[in-house]
C-alpha cells in the first residue's frame, strides 16, 4: 500500500519532464523560422528598388535628348522702310539652301507690309528664276500679311524678293522672315544671312544662273538684321 503514492509521484514527474522538453523544442523551432523569413524579405526589397530606379532614369534621359534634336529650326528676318527717302529701302529678301551642297530645302517665309501713302500701292513677290512673280494691291493706309512655302526647287523658289513697285520711296514698310530646318544655310544670293533688306532697284535685275546659283548683280548693297539662331 505504501508503494502506490510513490509510483504516482514518479508518473507525474515523468509527465512534467516530458512537457518541459516539448515546449522548448517547439519554441525554438518557431524562433528560428521567423528570423529566416524576415531576412529573406529584407534582401529581396533592395534589389527590386535598385533595378527599377536605374531603368527609369536611363530611359527618360534618352527620350529627352532625341526630342530636342528633332525640333531644331533656323529663323531670320529683315525690315524695310519705304517711307524714308534717305534710306532708299524698297523691300526685303530671304532664301535658303541645304548646307554646303546648295541643294533645295523647304522653308516657310512670312511677309507683313503697311501702306503709309495716300494712294494704292503694289507689292511684288519675285522668285529666284526672275520669271515667276505675284503682285498684291495694298490700299492706302492699310496693312497686309501672308505666309507661303518656298525652297522646293533649286534656282526657282529658293530665293524670294518682296518689294514695292515704282520709284523709291514707295511708301510701303514692313518685314520679311523665314523659318527653315536646322540643316539649312543662307542662300548665296542673299548673303551671309537668311534675310536682308533690299536697298537699290538694281537688286531686282535678275541675272542668276540656276545651275551655279550665283548672283551677278554686284551693285546691290543690302543691309540685314542679325539672325535669330
Amino acid at each position: 500500500m505504501k508503494l502506490q503514492p510513490l509510483a504516482a509521484y514518479l508518473l507525474l514527474l515523468v509527465a512534467a519532464t516530458a512537457g518541459a522538453q516539448t515546449t522548448p523544442n517547439t519554441t525554438g523551432t518557431t524562433t528560428m523560422t521567423t528570423p529566416n523569413t524576415t531576412a529573406t524579405k529584407t534582401l529581396t526589397l533592395p534589389n527590386t528598388t535598385t533595378t527599377t530606379t536605374n531603368t527609369n532614369t536611363t530611359t527618360n534621359t534618352n527620350k529627352s535628348k532625341s526630342k530636342a534634336a528633332a525640333g531644331a529650326q533656323r529663323t531670320d528676318f529683315a525690315l524695310f522702310d519705304g517711307t524714308d527717302p534717305s534710306s532708299n529701302e524698297i523691300g526685303a529678301q530671304c532664301g535658303a539652301v541645304l548646307g554646303s551642297s546648295k541643294n533645295s530645302v523647304g522653308f516657310t517665309f512670312h511677309v507683313t507690309v503697311s501702306n503709309w501713302s495716300d494712294e494704292l500701292k503694289v507689292l511684288q513677290v519675285l522668285y529666284a528664276d526672275g520669271e515667276e512673280m505675284a503682285r498684291y494691291q495694298i490700299p492706302a493706309h492699310t496693312s497686309f500679311s501672308f505666309s507661303q512655302a518656298g525652297g522646293g526647287t533649286a534656282g526657282v523658289d529658293d530665293w524670294i524678293r518682296v518689294f514695292g513697285e515704282g520709284a523709291a520711296p514707295s511708301g510701303l514698310a514692313g518685314s520679311m522672315s523665314i523659318l527653315a530646318p536646322a540643316a539649312a544655310k543662307p542662300n548665296p544670293n542673299v548673303g551671309q544671312d537668311f534675310c536682308t533688306t533690299l536697298t537699290t532697284q538694281s537688286a531686282l535685275t535678275n541675272t542668276i544662273s540656276p545651275n551655279t546659283n550665283t548672283n551677278t548683280t554686284s551693285t546691290t548693297t543690302p543691309t540685314s538684321k542679325p539672325a535669330l539662331r
